[in-house]
């Protein structure tokens, strides 16, 4: 019987698992604490040290071996795209994915480029860069814009966009320090009204014979980041048919095995297009190819790793019929759009969640656990270490307008209470919006239109329980809203401010605008704090006293003690905007040299770098937001430590030590 070790988590890994099943093999699960969700699937489980695990070629090959596994599958991210984990593997075990020669083209996108140029196979003008001198030369002879890329990024990361060359010297160091192996290239960026992104999928059995299930579109992103996909895509069928036959020649050409996702820019007004990259690997989308084709491309995958299994013996070696309707893939991500999208870490509770249901209806999520493994999970927690995807809530159509219709009514059923805020607003108002219906999507549409779109989403997702006389009616003396605090705010002590999300009842926490209120706290119920603390509270919202509760996680108020909050009303405070790792900090805000303790005197110039958080890998910037000195820093500050929101980084002053300010 084969026995497969899936090296990944989340919803991925439970999709895996379970095709692993049904096929009657043995599964083994690798899993973090406060991550075990999918592991409740798996027949094995094997708890990792640290989240860094997942990407240790050497301890992810020694369960391997140690639980006796034929196959080892490694799902998408982490080391799915590492030649290294293929040619460590004992010969015992098969690697489920393409060979190390196709892997170390397919990861390294200027080879992949090469050889795509080498077949005939148009790509756009670019080249590696050393350092930031060599993105300027480029930049000289191409014109702006200009597109930074990490050799290895993907998922959004690794990426910059260069309107001028002011802005090369910051795009190169943020794409440096998101690439693991730390090389960058340069293309000329094709962007802007009518450029879509377009994948073919593409299957082979390494022989030779490879073919392709049609395509998606995934032109919906929000900084290089997939947001909504769909497939079929509504581009003529002629471009498609020239994405296809380059994608099989390339394929072809890698005696390419298993599932991999061959990506393009294409100009939906003059119908050119551009080869970018290969994806060696199953895609997060592939859940729409497979409601729009019929063909479970996980279950596929898995027994083309099998003794002599072929594209012929699976019925796939044909050309492909039409696909059947149209299919949407919306990511449900624990991101505030609010908040310029923000990290929204915390724990969900079964009880806060309703999914969808219905015809067409699919959820693909990590927030549940296997009812064969007797450990149904009560709650799940969403925290910095991994990506914010929740959930796939996949939509199917005879039409696009039906998907689509589809689509829109899962967005307003879907229910996701608690502390977590998520992007619902943003996907329900893409559904919405005109430009989605007549196809007028590319990839930078929403950052263009992102605030009517979170407008136009809040409407439709309140337009569900209007009218319909079934929301609870506040009894007499109570007003009908709801107040929550995102984990990591809630702080008491003296003088704290909160930042407070108000929604009407019954809509499931998201709120239809933000205003600044004053609260006062005039008295106590229940203080069972750092759980939970209720009360009344007199506010500029209502003459009469309003219920409240605050609540949190124990893990979010422990956290938060850690560290102390910011005055967001004291200009000279420094807060950290969100949620994120420290990497990197000013040499203002590190400990003297010689080990001594006084931090007063050292200075930072305004729109300097002093901080960088990560946040799913990927690095943010925060800048000096005055010429000043640095007073101190915040209480638990270091590189290395997970910042929570509102916190405070540093607190600066005017002027220097003992005398007026002088510029250093």
């Amino acid at each position: 019987m084969p026995k497969v070790l899936v090296a990944n988590r989340g919803e991925i890994a439970i999709r895996i698992l379970r095709s692993a099943a049904e096929l009657g093999w043995a599964t083994v699960a690798v899993y973090t604490e406060g991550d075990q969700s999918h592991a409740t699937f798996a027949d094995e489980a094997v708890k990792l040290d640290a989240v860094a695990d997942f990407l240790d070629v050497v301890k992810i090959v020694d369960i391997a071996k140690r639980t006796l596994c034929t196959h080892l599958h490694p799902g998408y991210g982490f080391l799915s795209e590492s030649p290294s984990l293929t040619l460590t593997l004992p010969e015992s075990i098969v690697f489920i994915g393409p060979s190390p020669e196709t892997l170390n083209i397919a990861s390294d996108k200027l080879l992949s480029r090469d050889l795509a140029a080498k077949l005939g196979v148009t790509i756009a003008a670019g080249r590696r860069a050393l350092s930031s001198e060599d993105v300027r030369a480029f930049g000289r002879v191409e014109g702006y814009p200009v597109m930074i890329k990490a050799l290895d990024g993907g998922g959004g990361r690794g990426i910059r966009i260069v309107e001028a060359e002011e802005g090369i010297e910051e795009a190169f160091n943020r794409c440096l320090g998101e690439s693991p192996s730390r090389q960058i290239f340069v293309e000329k960026a094709l962007t802007g009204p009518s450029w879509k992104h377009i994948e073919i999928q593409i299957i082979g059995d390494g022989t030779g014979a490879v073919n392709h299930l049609w395509e998606r579109e995934c032109s919906v992103q929000r900084r290089f980041q997939k947001i909504i996909e769909m497939a079929p895509s509504r581009l003529p069928s002629e471009v498609i048919r020239a994405l296809t036959e380059s994608s099989i020649k390339l394929a072809r050409h890698l005696k390419y095995r298993g599932l991999g996702t061959f990506e393009y820019l294409v100009n939906s007004r003059t119908l050119e297009w551009v080869f970018l990259e290969i994806n060696p690997r199953v895609q997060v989308e592939h859940t729409i190819t497979e409601e729009v084709t019929g063909v479970d491309l996980v279950r596929t995958q898995l027994l083309l790793f099998t003794h002599s299994t072929t594209l012929a013996s699976l019925s796939l070696s044909e050309p492909p019929p039409p696909p059947k309707g149209y299919a949407i893939q919306l990511r449900l991500t624990a991101e505030d759009p609010s908040r310029s999208f923000r990290l929204s870490p915390g724990t969900v509770k079964a009880t806060d969640v309703t999914w969808p249901m219905g015809h067409g209806i699919r959820i693909d999520t990590w927030l549940s656990s296997s009812p064969l493994s007797g450990d149904m999970l009560p709650e799940w927690t969403v925290g910095t270490e991994f990506d914010s995807l929740l959930a796939k809530v996949i939509a199917r159509g005879g039409s696009f307008e039906e998907a689509t219709q589809r689509a829109t009514r899962a967005m307003r059923e879907l229910k996701f209470g608690g502390p977590l805020k998520t992007n619902s607003t943003v996907l329900a108002g893409v559904l919405g919006h005109p430009d989605w219906l007549l196809g007028n999507i590319d990839t930078l549409w929403l950052e263009r239109n992102l605030d009517a779109v979170i407008i136009l989403g809040a409407s439709v997702l309140q337009s569900r329980r209007s009218s319909r006389g079934l929301l609870k009616t506040p009894t007499k003396g109570q007003t009908a809203i709801n107040v929550s605090a995102a984990p990591g705010n809630v702080l008491l002590q003296p003088g704290a401010l909160f930042h407070l999300t108000l929604a009407p009842v019954g809509s499931g926490g998201e709120a239809l605008a933000e205003a600044k209120h004053t609260l006062t706290l005039s008295s106590i119920a229940h203080n069972g704090f750092p759980d939970k603390l209720s009360g009344t509270l007199q506010t500029s919202l209502s003459p009469t006293p309003l219920a409240f509760s605050l609540s949190q996680s124990t893990s979010a108020a422990v956290a938060s003690s850690a560290f102390e909050l910011a005055d967001p009303n004291n200009a000279l405070h420094v807060a950290s905007p969100f949620t994120g790792k420290i990497v990197e900090l000013h040499p203002a805000l590190l400990p003297p040299k010689g080990g001594g303790s006084e931090e007063r005197g050292r200075y930072v110039r305004k729109g300097e770098t002093i901080l960088i958080l990560s946040v799913m890998k990927m690095e943010s910037v925060i800048t000096a937001p005055q010429d000043a000195f640095v007073e101190r820093l915040g209480k638990g500050i270091k590189v290395g430590v997970v910042l929570g929101e509102g916190m405070l980084v540093c607190m600066l002053a005017t002027k220097g030590p003992g005398s007026v300010a002088s510029k250093l």
